[in-house]
């Protein structure tokens, strides 16, 4: 668990040549982003949920997205987004591009077309585990498997081995990643703290003790649920 992306995602310096070609815009915590429009949008700062409405809850949050990420794609390819929008879970920016201006941008800078290939591609399959998880995982697992990706993606290695999360996310915004109550993801967080396998109970300051036995957890959580489908 290193926090960083591959050099193949965008980084700095792609983001400043897409800014040069978009506009570029703040966005205040717990605004909603939509993602139906003919637009690209990246997220310069800040960090932001994507959800999709479902009919059984308020919503579904599919990721998680941070600076480098991008939050709509389809639609600046002429494509309906399965997202319906992204809520900003602090201040942030984020960068707007027409299909026109995206097309400008790549053709001057064409590794930029791979960066966000490997960038969707991520998310794509990030995504795809969540859904199938809200059906072949138990909450436990859910809980332990959106931590661990967590972990991967945003945790930061301290001298002792572990990983700390900084994320201002609240125990609502865990629930709404593993698809479950606050009260349900409350108890099984201070389950794994009481197990030893984190430290603390909001993301922000969180440490993740034992990686091994949270992906254990998460593994569990598909086989009890295979097992209960039989």
């Amino acid at each position: 668990m290193n926090g960083g992306r591959t050099p193949r995602e965008l980084g700095g310096d792609d983001l400043e040549r897409l800014a040069a070609h978009g506009r570029v815009e703040a966005i205040a915590r717990r605004t909603i982003v939509p993602l139906d429009a003919a637009t690209l949008v990246v997220v310069l700062g800040g960090y932001f949920r994507i959800f999709r409405s479902a009919a059984f809850v308020r919503d579904v949050t599919l990721a998680i997205a941070a600076r480098g990420d991008v939050l709509a794609a389809d639609a600046a390819f002429g494509e309906r987004p399965a997202e319906n929008g992204a809520e900003a879970l602090s201040d942030g920016l984020i960068l707007l591009l027409s299909a026109e201006a995206w097309h400008d941008a790549a053709r001057e800078h064409i590794d930029l077309y791979l960066k966000m290939a490997a960038s969707l591609a991520r998310r794509t399959a990030r995504v795809q585990t969540q859904l199938e998880g809200l059906s072949r995982s138990t909450v436990e697992g859910r809980v332990a498997t959106r931590l661990l990706e967590l972990a991967t993606d945003f945790g930061r290695p301290t001298a002792t081995g572990e990983t700390k999360l900084d994320l201002p996310l609240s125990q609502q915004d865990l629930a709404r990643l593993a698809a479950t109550t606050r009260e349900t993801c409350s108890s099984i967080v201070a389950d794994f703290g009481r197990r030893g396998i984190v430290r603390g109970s909001r993301l922000r300051g969180m440490v993740v003790l034992d990686a091994a036995a949270l992906a254990r957890a998460a593994r569990d959580g598909f086989e009890a649920a295979a097992r209960d489908s039989r």
